[in-house]
């Protein structure tokens, strides 16, 4: 008896807690019903219910990688869905993100319907969410369930006739002249398949107002997207031009460095043999830029851009073929490139090639300053246009030109 007590005790403090439970409405109210939480322990029955879970962001897209989410099933089919320590995105794109996962098909799993979605429980375990599914059986059936057609009197006689004893040739024949006059008199004898090709014009005009509905969505933040990227490109452009500003006033306080026993010289600005890009030649690019989602006035300063040859070689060793170049001289041309836009390469012993926004005075300064120096021998042996003589280039066609020709 003081068992029995004991166990009405706690079974009406059960019930005055869940009566007392408060009702909790989450801040978006799926159109699909979310159920639970749910995971099988392998190799049991057993399943694991709970009313919240985890989902790391890059699973729902690749923009949210590092990002978690927490999902928690609330009171009246509402949920909680909310960034776990971040606050990057808004709720018009978690709405976005649910309408995603609420357009999911379902799949079977522990005899649930479930999201075919890796979620985590707070231990950090695979789980599934289980949503509301009905069979497709079910909803034919509930067609018919909502709006039940009745027969007419001669329906009511068509089935007394066919189930009943008589089987002769005449009730047969009596029986097909009532179903061809039930089928040219009566407009309702066609209803039940009117009824349902009507549910399925509904069901996909509504669907395709939901799918042209997320279309302007992702249009609308595709371009804000977009605008966002187009802002952010001309404030690194400005950044790197401070950035090379600032490099160089730092470059005339900082002192020179010891010298490093190697010489140089800077050509002139070299220009690719074919610079002016003929109107076909454009075409082509524009063509190309579009393919492989080039912006065509980069790609157009790509084709047309000068460059600078930077030779080096030892002091003592400058007619020699055989140039030796120290790890610290090389990290030292390698240094002259400070951002992604500009280029340096090797293209022979001793040899460079300079692409980028430094002026042939910039590229100088920088050499001398990590510890190159000019020298007039070396300048002359790389054919410098200073050291041309006067007489190559004339052609004696100015009397006033005083050459010895």
């Amino acid at each position: 008896m003081k068992f029995v007590i004991e166990n009405l005790e706690i079974l009406t403090l059960i019930m005055t807690k869940m009566e007392n439970k408060e009702v909790v409405i989450g801040d978006f109210k799926p159109k699909r019903k979310f159920l639970n939480f749910v995971s099988a322990i392998g190799g049991t029955n057993v399943r694991l219910i709970s009313n919240f879970a985890f989902i790391k962001g890059k699973i729902l897209s690749g923009m949210l990688e590092g990002l978690k989410f927490k999902i928690t099933i609330c009171d009246e089919g509402t949920i909680k869905f909310e960034e776990v320590d971040t606050n990057v995105t808004d709720k018009a794109q978690l709405q976005r993100l649910l309408d995603d996962i609420e357009s999911m098909d379902v799949t079977g799993y522990a005899q649930k319907f479930v999201i075919p979605l890796e979620f985590l429980d707070v231990d950090g375990n695979k789980c599934y969410l289980e949503v509301e599914h009905k069979k497709p059986i079910d909803v034919l059936r509930s067609l018919f369930e909502e709006e039940k057609p009745e027969l007419s009197e001669k329906g009511f006689s068509i089935l007394d006739e066919l189930f009943s004893d008589r089987a002769d040739e005449e009730a047969k024949c009596d029986i097909e002249e009532i179903q061809t006059e039930k089928d040219e008199t009566d407009p309702k004898g066609n209803i039940v398949q009117s009824y349902i090709e009507d549910q399925f014009r509904k069901m996909n005009e509504e669907k395709i107002e939901e799918l042209k509905k997320r279309i302007t969505e992702n249009e609308k933040e595709s371009f804000r997207i977009k605008n966002d990227i187009r802002q952010s490109e001309t404030k690194l452009k400005k950044l790197n031009e401070d950035i090379v500003v600032l490099e160089n006033r730092l470059d005339g306080f900082n002192a020179k460095d010891e010298a490093n026993g190697y010489v140089f010289y800077v050509s002139e600005e070299q220009k690719p043999k074919d610079a002016g890009l003929t109107d076909a030649n454009r075409e082509i690019a524009d063509k190309i830029a579009d393919i492989v989602g080039l912006k065509k006035d980069v790609l157009f300063t790509m084709l047309t851009q000068g460059f600078y040859k930077i030779h080096i070689t030892e002091k003592g060793n400058i007619n020699s073929e055989d140039v030796k170049i120290s790890s610290d001289a090389l990290n030292k041309i390698q240094s002259l490139v400070s951002d992604k836009e500009s280029k340096i390469s090797m293209v022979a012993p001793g040899e460079f090639e300079y692409r980028g926004d430094l002026t042939w005075h910039q590229i100088v300064n920088k050499l001398i300053r990590k510890g190159f120096e000019q020298d007039p021998e070396f300048e002359k042996h790389c054919e410098s246009n200073s050291y041309k003589s006067h007489e190559e280039d004339c052609d004696c066609s100015d009397e006033k030109c005083g050459c010895d020709k």
